[in-house]
């Protein structure tokens, strides 16, 4: 908590010294609209991330049990670190220096650069260093993440829909199929030993996938949201 504490004041003193503006930048302030895209957000994302641990699961021959020892301490727990992450993530990367970098660069750079260090951010989480094909693979789909998430955050000036997509995504891999670096939690991988795996069909389907989740919000992003790319360069 600390760590999101820190990341809020150096935001505040960023937006301050670059275009004299404080958080509300980021749309922090609730509304009911900014409320229902956030619920949309999950739920979205929550669907979508489902369905993918799903088919995933039917072409690795993981089936799953569910996990009859989980007190509700270990559930609020996991929720609260999926939350904190996310809030670290999203304020960093769709934070103040994001819309810096918007009002700077203009929608277009701006929107790829976080993309890009989003994606490279992630070979460090990850430590996938001296891995190639790892490499190309996680930037591949967490950049692609990070699109939906930056794209959704120019389309409504609001850090709530993206936060959402975030953390129902997150919330799928990391509580409901125990997927990630905090244990076991709502469902328990069990591999069948006698299942034959076609890696390269698996691997395939988790690029495509989770490439085309990004493609499915951003289109929903252009048909439902009325936003528009307000960002512009800042003339020197």
């Amino acid at each position: 908590m600390m760590g999101i504490l820190v990341e809020l004041l150096l935001s505040l003193l960023l937006l301050r010294f670059f275009d004299k503006k404080g958080l509300s930048v980021l749309g922090w302030q609730p509304s009911i609209k900014r409320l229902i895209q956030l619920i949309i957000g999950i739920l979205l994302a929550l669907s979508l991330a489902v369905i993918f641990h799903l088919v995933r699961s039917s072409l690795t021959g993981i089936t799953w049990q569910r996990n009859h020892y989980y007190p509700w301490s270990v559930f609020l727990d996991g929720m609260w670190w999926v939350l904190r992450s996310v809030l670290y993530e999203e304020l960093i990367f769709r934070g103040a220096l994001f819309y810096i970098a918007l009002k700077k660069l203009g929608p277009v750079r701006g929107l790829w650069l976080s993309v890009i260090a989003f994606g490279v951010y992630h070979w460090f989480s990850y430590n996938a260093w001296n891995h190639p094909v790892q490499m190309i693979f996680i930037f591949l789909i967490t950049a692609a993440a990070g699109w939906m998430y930056a794209y959704a955050f120019i389309k409504t000036n609001s850090l709530y829909l993206p936060i959402g997509l975030h953390f129902g995504w997150n919330f799928a891999g990391s509580i409901i199929f125990s997927e990630g670096s905090i244990g076991k939690h709502l469902l328990i991988p069990i591999q069948d030993p006698s299942f034959q795996q076609n890696d390269l069909v698996a691997s395939l389907f988790m690029v495509i996938y989770q490439l085309f989740v990004p493609a499915f919000c951003t289109w929903l992003y252009t048909r439902k949201l009325q936003g528009e790319l307000v960002y512009t360069k800042t003339e020197r």
